[in-house]
């Protein structure tokens, strides 16, 4: 009776214990208990679900599975899923919301490839296409269309590595054709830098007028000389005599003669045939004639647009200024003739020793800071160009 007793207490006893512990875990996990020097931890997220998602919808789209739209191009007919477009393309997606292909199954796409639009759904679903020689041409104008903007960029970056002298003229009017401004841009500075090599390929001679004068007349063409842009004139306009001969005097505004060497304007220039028949093409070369037998500060004065010497794209806009003997930074001044080589400065005047125009010349230049005017000084004994300066004692070495 007693072990019977004992035993009931007992299991008594562990069970109002059990209940108690029981009760304030309860109450425990109901409050809240405040961690001062802990933060808000944030809430889950799986980094690889949209990935996934996506996964699993390009094999639905593979399987037919759930598709509600096929889209038509030529014979090529690819199958989709609507919100997937409107969510990758604002083009579909204004489709899909605001017009009547809301409600078709069957959407025919014009003016689209069918190869560049089964390329371009692959990329909706996967965010992998491969650019290559073969399909750019027809993938970036199909991307433009669909307003799938990484695809187009991708496409003008591929075109802008492909640039050579040989297909520049031909991407740059392919860029300008499709609204791509800054493959236009960088084609563009190309051609100005590989000029002398772009002129010499068949793409140069299929220009029309309006683009070879639009070309010539930049101020940033890198060319050796200006003979360079009077030869691919001559030979723009012999390569179709009959219909071209017309715009020669057009042309040839652009030509900056009084650049050209004087030996060059009598021998070659006067002689062209084709000048010797244009009136307008004489005065140009009576004005570089006549520009050649100015001195010094008078052809400063002498200006017209082909007296102004071109500037190549990524030549420096700055050059060092020794003053009193310490080593300065000044601004460039347009100069009255040859471009500079050699320079050094003194206190108030900028000297500009012999140069190359294309041949190495004997003349020497000053800059007066003071009065801002130029004036020719004694010339040297021999030709130089590309020499160096040195100011010691007032003297000039």
């Amino acid at each position: 009776m007693d072990t019977n007793t004992e035993s009931g207490v007992d299991r008594g006893s562990c069970l109002l214990l059990r209940y108690a512990s029981q009760n304030s875990l309860d109450e425990s996990s109901q409050k809240h208990i405040p961690r001062p020097s802990s933060k808000e931890k944030p809430p889950y997220r799986n980094s690889n679900h949209a990935h996934r998602a996506f996964d699993v919808m390009k094999i639905m789209r593979k399987q037919n599975l759930l598709c509600d739209v096929r889209l038509v191009a030529d014979s090529v007919e690819v199958p989709a899923h609507k919100m997937v477009l409107a969510a990758c393309s604002p083009y579909f997606h204004a489709m899909f919301t605001s017009f009547e292909e809301s409600k078709q199954e069957r959407i025919v796409l014009q003016g689209i490839d069918p190869q560049a639009l089964q390329l371009l759904i692959d990329y909706v679903y996967s965010s992998e296409v491969h650019v290559t020689e073969e399909n750019v041409q027809v993938l970036l104008p199909a991307a433009n269309l669909l307003q799938l903007t990484d695809v187009r960029d991708a496409c003008c970056d591929f075109l802008q590595a492909q640039l050579h002298p040989t297909n520049c003229l031909g991407i740059r009017a392919f860029a300008d054709l499709h609204g791509c401004i800054d493959l236009l841009s960088s084609s563009e500075t190309y051609i100005e830098q590989h000029f002398p090599e772009v002129v010499e390929c068949e793409e140069f001679l299929t220009l029309s007028h309006s683009q070879v004068s639009k070309l010539i007349c930049s101020d940033h063409l890198t060319v050796p000389s200006e003979e360079k842009v009077f030869e691919c004139v001559i030979s723009w306009v012999n390569h179709a005599l009959e219909n071209r001969q017309s715009h020669l005097a057009e042309l040839m505004e652009h030509v900056r003669f009084p650049l050209l060497p004087q030996d060059y304007l009598v021998q070659r220039v006067e002689e062209e045939p084709l000048l010797k028949a244009s009136l307008k093409c004489k005065d140009y070369l009576i004005e570089a004639l006549k520009y050649h037998l100015l001195k010094g500060e008078q052809k400063a004065h002498f200006k017209t647009p082909r007296t102004k010497p071109r500037q190549p794209v990524g030549l420096p806009k700055d050059e060092s200024l020794v003053t009193n003997g310490e080593l300065e930074k000044a601004e460039v001044v347009d100069l009255p003739s040859e471009c500079a080589v050699g320079n050094s400065g003194f206190v108030e005047v900028l000297l500009v020793v012999g140069g190359q125009a294309p041949k190495a010349i004997r003349s020497v230049e000053c800059y007066d800071f003071s009065t801002e005017t130029w004036s020719s000084v004694a010339e040297m004994p021999g030709r130089r160009c590309r020499a160096g300066l040195v100011v010691l004692g007032g003297r000039v070495y």
